[in-house]
């Protein structure tokens, strides 16, 4: 019958076969040994990246589902602090800020601030959030870690939003416009991609403590509160002098920090020599957790 349908048809029918045949080894799902190795695990990430989505679309939604007031909680829970704060700092204290609004610069710092705050909480709890999935299927661990981050991020495009329009009203109030549109704002894009690796990297190690010591999230939001006096949020980088200068160079989110202000508002000067030792502690972090992580997350799971 195949033969007399080739004889009919030609080339056609040969020619669906072979088309058939590609589209079932494009599509075909071949179970392997898993590679070691970093771009090896880069692809797996890649290959189940529809995981990945669906994990940060459900961290947003648990957020805020079955709240009553839920999109006004939104607004409201990075909102409410930067207000309080500027009127206590910038007000009553008259901490310097560079030149413009106390608003605006403490604004910017705590945009950059929240991102990894509330990234490094959230993957700490990462795998337990995930554990009801971990359980049943297979998929690379280090998408749970990576798709916490959702939720600081969507409250990160809320304050760069009221960053913007902040901006505008104090435009249309003064005259000028502190927003800095230029190649400049390149640099904040990269200081928020650097806080974001930098909140994963801190999270490789918390999120495997935490399912075996279940008291990690509290130490994790002990220490943040610290580290946010530490980091030039509330005050300007010019302000530290002397020995404490050195806290500067081995906080890699002091010159993010100061990296995304100077990018988007101009304030300060570029931290070069901040941000060389910054990197250099982001990348060893971010390579032994990796390592970290990766011998650890089997013996994890079999404790969630």
């Amino acid at each position: 019958m195949l033969l007399a349908l080739r004889r009919i048809f030609g080339w056609d029918v040969a020619a669906s076969e072979e088309a058939d045949e590609r589209n079932w080894r494009r599509h075909k799902w071949v179970i392997e040994p898993t590679r070691m190795g970093f771009f090896a695990r880069v692809e797996e990430v890649w290959r189940y990246r529809r995981i990945l989505v669906f994990f940060a679309g459900q961290r947003v939604k648990d957020r805020y589902e079955g709240m009553t007031l839920g999109p006004f909680w939104l607004f409201a829970r990075p909102l409410m602090p930067i207000f309080i704060s500027t009127v206590v700092f910038g007000r009553l204290l008259n901490v310097p800020s560079e030149g413009i609004p106390y608003f605006l610069f403490y604004l910017a710092g705590s945009s950059c601030w929240r991102i990894f705050e509330r990234s490094m909480r959230f993957v700490t709890l990462s795998l337990e959030s995930a554990k009801g999935l971990i359980k049943k299927v297979y998929f690379p661990r280090i998408i749970a870690p990576i798709a916490a981050m959702a939720p600081a991020l969507t409250e990160f495009v809320i304050l760069f939003s009221l960053l913007v329009l902040a901006c505008i009203g104090y435009w249309i109030k003064d005259g000028v416009f502190y927003l800095h549109l230029g190649t400049g704002m390149i640099f904040g894009v990269l200081a928020v991609f650097l806080t974001c690796v930098f909140a994963v990297a801190i999270g490789l190690w918390t999120s495997v403590m935490q399912v075996r010591h279940k008291d990690v999230r509290y130490s994790v939001r002990y220490v943040s509160q610290f580290w946010n006096y530490a980091t030039p949020i509330i005050y300007p980088m010019s302000q530290v002098k002397g020995k404490l200068r050195l806290v500067m160079y081995l906080n890699p989110m002091a010159p993010l920090v100061e990296m995304y202000k100077w990018g988007m508002l101009g304030t300060g000067a570029f931290p070069a020599k901040e941000l060389a030792s910054g990197l250099v502690v982001i990348a060893i972090v971010l390579g032994a957790g990796l390592v970290f992580f990766n011998r650890s997350e089997a013996a994890s799971v079999d404790k969630l």
